[in-house]
């Protein structure tokens, strides 16, 4: 599964968010967690996405938004 999907999973999943917000910023542990959840993406895939974002949607990473990973 993809980056995206596990957005959109989070989005969805109140659970999966308080997980995620104890990790605060550290897109090695939010990445090393996806992946024990089934998805498949790398520290380096996240990185390559986040040149695609706007400001906004970099307010979203991970311990800002909701803890959010990446907002797509």
């Amino acid at each position: 599964m993809s980056i995206e999907k596990f957005n959109k999973d989070l989005l969805e999943n109140k659970d999966m968010q308080a997980e995620l917000k104890t990790m605060g910023n550290d897109v090695s542990k939010i990445v090393a967690y996806a992946n024990t959840k089934g998805y498949n993406f790398t520290v380096a895939d996240v990185e390559a996405k986040k040149g695609e974002l706007s400001e906004e949607q970099l307010d979203k990473v991970a311990g800002g938004n909701g803890g959010i990973l990446v907002a797509w």
